[in-house]
């Protein structure tokens, strides 16, 4: 169970120190708000990336990922 929230959890405790630190602080506080609010949408446009729905042709098709098999542990 664990192993399935580490990440989105620490992800949500991030952008929650982020949004606090960013109406709390000046300067540095705004620094911090940046990269903690960044980081949630550069994971998701990393995993934007690797999902593999990129054009083939010029023609434009898409094309999903690969299925995942169901058994896996």
């Amino acid at each position: 169970m664990m192993r399935i929230w580490l990440w989105p959890v620490l992800i949500g405790v991030a952008s929650t120190l982020g949004l606090i630190a960013g109406l709390v602080s000046e300067d540095t506080g705004d620094w911090l708000s940046w990269l903690a609010l960044a980081a949630p949408v550069a994971i998701g446009l990393h995993g934007l990336s690797r999902c593999g729905a990129r054009a083939q042709t010029r023609g434009g098709a898409l094309r999903g990922a690969a299925p995942r098999r169901a058994g896996r542990s």
